[in-house]
């Protein structure tokens, strides 16, 4: 049975500037697909936002590649019918019943009811094909086609526009914040009717007699050659049925990798609606050239180097679950994605830490270092690959970079004093321990391939976490230069300063790779003040933010104590029960917080960065949490539905029943090879 049919590609679409429901788009796109399509509703100069399940309005098919509104878009191209009225942008709009749209992965189909048209869409990896069917209306009908003013003027700034036999448009549509390399997007659009093109400034308009057009849209950032290419391989030659057909199937293929009994079909909306958000991130943003090699644009250079390179993703919040989910289910994509990200190394120097395809300086710590470091010891890359990447992760460790946002943040202060200090970086207890954890993958690592002195060196380094931590609060706290903690009086509700986007309840528990050794620094009660985090209410103080955020917001209105689900620093809150050998505690609330999600628009209790979110929720479903990537083992809870069987990355089979479980004689930690090797799940976390 086809998992397909579950997909809501609406998750979680219902959001603002001020309330995340999951802060995301419907998607339509093959699995890591180049690009993404999507429809726009209602935006201002392209603003981030341009989404919502509740409009009644349709301005266009939207080429996108935004991988979070809070990051923006790039490489994007609005497309949409019309009849021969004259280009006014503020007009470009029609009403349409939201209600009978299709948007799913693999098709799109809207009905505007102004010029009495239809527009369908459906995608490859670097294509697609559009098709619009005109009612016969006695006017001319009109596809425009319009990019963003800011970012290209189609007739000015590129200077390598032309058309060739009245069928092919390209164009070149510059994107990025590098002046100096700011990387090009080329885009070809083939027609199947003949019509005329008119050109001006940002935007393209096709006229023609037929009612029934086909448009196929190639990319490519490396040449208009490479996107002929990607052309004629993907799209030219296929009709938009078999496109469509192979689309689904390989939506199938990802899907059928879990099968889920359970009576409650809701449930299973929602797995599968998570399960396709996972695999939609990272996104390749490599090709293949004529002579069949993996070649990419080399952001830092603007010219082409051979190899993967994958594209949108934050390690601050991915390296948690998107990967230890890819773990189980695609080692083979998982070491393509490691691959690609060490070309990144050697294309720049340093390994990325947001990448959107520049590197963005976000976000503390360096935590592709747990992402790369699972990769080594789960044995997910080749032994050559994985030398590589560690020397490429020796290098955050051991060297401070002098361009900003690469590699760690203030590195020689962090082994000055075992602590970044507060008064050089804000966010300074996070960035700590983001460091601490980062070394122990470091560690880790380098145990795995034999390094066994660089190994006890950096394990050394992991216990820094240490330094910050203030009995007498009972928080990890920011301290000076001198050793001081911050002398204003401590209140462990206000956000930010010290912390990232929290409190120190939401962050000061941060030791993924240590929990036992957090458990000494509260003398054996760690699991009390967990339990005090849970029953708290949840309240805040807005702190140096001066002003409420949303992920405030949506902590206060799903409330769940201080356990802020809504965002990344309190994912793994719940599974510390289990580190402390107590799944019975993990499982219940596990179990509730997950009530907060569904498979409607309101479907996320906070923002689903890149995969992260969802892949929470797919991980807690199975029963299966990687407290420490970089340590090969996993957390236990009860899972969620009657009956899971999953096809393991290796070809293995792990059978699931809920009924099996019993928490009083259950471990609270597993190895990842022992589940790998499948079986019954049961069999497996049961204590011997």
């Amino acid at each position: 049975m086809s998992n397909y049919k579950y997909i809501n590609t609406r998750m979680g679409t219902f959001n603002s500037q001020r309330y995340s429901n999951g802060n995301v788009y419907p998607i339509t796109a093959v699995p890591h697909g180049m690009n993404f399509f999507t429809i726009q509703t209602n935006v201002q100069k392209f603003t981030s936002w341009f989404y919502s399940p509740m409009d009644k309005s349709f301005e266009g098919i939207r080429l996108t590649h935004m991988p979070s509104p809070h990051a923006g878009d790039y490489g994007k191209l609005l497309i949409w019918g019309e009849r021969d009225r004259g280009y006014k942008p503020e007009n470009r709009w029609s009403s349409f019943d939201n209600h009978k749209a299709i948007l799913e992965p693999a098709y799109i189909h809207i009905k505007p009811h102004r010029d009495n048209y239809e527009v369908e869409l459906t995608p490859t990896n670097a294509c697609a094909i559009m098709r619009f069917t005109f009612k016969p209306m006695g006017m001319k009908n009109r596809i425009v086609m319009e990019c963003d003013k800011f970012e290209c003027e189609f007739n000015k700034v590129t200077n390598t526009l032309y058309i060739a036999d009245k069928q092919y448009y390209f164009g070149d549509f510059h994107f990025g914040n590098d002046v100096n390399n700011v990387p090009v997007e080329h885009v070809i659009i083939k027609f199947n009717v003949q019509g005329d093109f008119s050109v001006n400034e940002n935007h393209m308009m096709f006229d023609t007699d037929e009612n029934v057009v086909e448009c196929r849209i190639a990319t490519s950032y490396i040449s208009k050659n490479q996107a002929m290419l990607n052309l004629s391989r993907e799209v030219e030659s296929k009709s938009f049925e078999e496109v469509k057909t192979a689309c689904e199937a390989e939506w199938d293929e990802y899907l059928s990798r879990i099968d889920i009994e359970d009576e409650d079909e809701e449930k299973k909306k929602t797995f599968y609606s998570c399960m396709y958000r996972a695999f939609l991130w990272p996104r390749k943003f490599y090709e293949i050239d004529e002579n069949g090699k993996e070649i990419h644009l080399n952001t830092a250079t603007g010219g082409v180097a051979e190899g993967k390179l994958y594209s949108d993703n934050g390690f601050w919040d991915t390296f948690r679950t998107l990967y230890p989910f890819l773990s189980l289910i695609d080692t083979k994509l998982y070491h393509d994605m490691a691959e690609g990200y060490y070309s990144y190394f050697e294309d720049t120097g340093w390994l990325p830490k947001w990448v959107r395809p520049h590197n963005e300086n976000c976000m503390p710590g360096m935590l592709i270092e747990a992402t790369m470091g699972d990769a080594i010891v789960k044995d997910i890359v080749t032994d050559e690959l994985a030398h590589k990447i560690f020397k490429a992760m020796l290098k955050d460790g051991e060297y401070e970079s002098e361009v900003k946002g690469e590699g760690r943040i203030k590195l020689s202060l962090y082994r000055k004093y075992g602590y970044v200090p507060y008064t050089q970086v804000v966010e300074s207890v996070n960035e700590t321990l983001d460091n601490s954890f980062g070394d122990y993958a470091i560690g880790a690592a380098a145990k795995k391939l034999g390094y066994d002195h660089i190994a006890k060196k950096y394990f050394e380094y992991s216990k820094n976490y240490k330094n910050l931590f203030d009995p007498e609060v009972g928080f990890m706290r920011g301290k000076d230069e001198d050793g001081n903690f911050r002398s204003t009086p401590f209140n462990s509700l206000a956000w930010w300063g010290d912390y990232t986007e929290g409190s120190a309840w939401q962050n000061s528990f941060g030791v993924y790779h240590d929990i036992k050794g957090l458990n000494e620094l509260y003398e054996g009660k760690l699991e009390e003040k967990i339990d005090e985090l849970m029953s708290l209410d949840a309240v805040y103080d807005v702190g140096e933010y001066r002003g409420e955020v949303h992920e405030m917001s949506e902590m206060a209105c799903k409330p769940y104590g201080q356990c802020a689900i809504s965002n990344q620093p309190s994912f793994h809150l719940p599974y510390i029960y289990s580190e402390l050998d107590n799944p019975e505690k993990t499982s219940f609330h596990v179990s509730n917080i997950a009530k907060l999600f569904n498979s409607g628009f309101e479907g996320y209790p906070g923002d689903e960065d890149n995969g992260s979110m969802s892949s929470w929720f797919l991980l807690s479903a199975i029963g299966l949490y990687q407290m420490a990537p970089s340590r090969a083992d996993f957390d236990t809870s009860v899972p969620l539905f009657d009956k899971i069987i999953i096809k393991l990355a290796n070809g293995n089979v792990l059978n699931i029943n809920k009924a099996d479980f019993d928490t009083s004689n259950m471990e609270g930690i597993v190895s990842y090879f022992d589940v790998m090797k499948g079986g019954n799940l049961w069999d497996i976390v049961r204590k011997k």
